[in-house]
């Protein structure tokens, strides 16, 4: 079931010294939909971001054209503007572009020098699995966010980090909805452990492993819970009784 979108504050971005610009509306609204503040298909209103922007609708009519650029918002005709979905047909690709530079982000960090964010990030992968069997699935959302951080200072490499950020599909939003299962989250704080011993070993291949099989799983639910929506009969229509 999808979760109720969440009103977003009003932004404010024009200063005395600079009007507001279509990029700035872009990123701000990315990192909406990376967050989870938009779900999966919601609508992009352009009038309700002007407002929220305190613009008019040129800017933001180009903020969504970039975010379309970028896969993360599908412009339909007659329709306007909403958050891509798994069915769109550009959603693999890019998610298969997240995964290939996640995968290095997780080499990167294994065969880094020993360091005191590389601890920091092994020290954290190890504690997730006791996390997963005694948190929410909020509670370990938030612990998984804070490990995908100690990944990014462990890794060092600022430019992969920018790149995978500008390709936003509310992976957030998803990940929040799988492990709200206790199974999953068990499942995933595994690969994050087995990610943190390939660090401590030095092992680029295990590390970038872990990390590809994160992504595959949660892709791998998402296709399930599809197929089983899919399955599902449709509830025959009663035929209203003669008198």
């Amino acid at each position: 079931m999808a979760k109720p979108t969440a009103k977003p504050k009003v932004v404010p971005l024009r200063t005395p010294d600079a009007r507001v610009s279509s990029l700035s509306i872009a990123r701000a609204t990315a990192r909406d939909i990376e967050r989870g503040v938009y779900v999966p298909g919601a609508r992009l209103r352009e009038q309700e971001l002007a407002d929220r922007f305190q613009c008019s609708r040129a800017p933001v009519r180009e903020a969504l054209r970039i975010l379309e650029s970028q896969g993360s918002v599908v412009i339909e005709p007659m329709k306007g503007a909403r958050i891509a979905t798994p069915d769109d047909a550009n959603f693999y690709e890019v998610f298969l572009i997240r995964r290939a530079l996640a995968g290095l982000m997780a080499q990167q960090a294994a065969t880094g020098p020993k360091s005191k964010n590389k601890s920091h990030f092994i020290v954290m992968t190890r504690d997730l699995p006791a996390r997963a069997e005694a948190k929410t699935g909020p509670e370990f959302a938030d612990d998984v966010r804070a490990v995908i951080l100690a990944l990014i200072e462990a890794a060092q490499t600022p430019r992969t980090v920018q790149l995978v950020r500008s390709l936003t599909f509310g992976h957030e939003a998803f990940q929040d909805e799988i492990v709200d299962s206790k199974k999953n989250r068990l499942v995933q704080a595994r690969y994050w452990a087995d990610m943190g011993e390939a660090a401590a070993a030095s092992d680029p291949e295990a590390a970038r492993a872990a990390m590809e099989a994160i992504f595959d799983y949660s892709r791998a639910y998402f296709e399930g819970m599809r197929n089983v929506a899919a399955a599902k009969p449709s509830r025959p229509r009663r035929e209203k009784s003669r008198k």
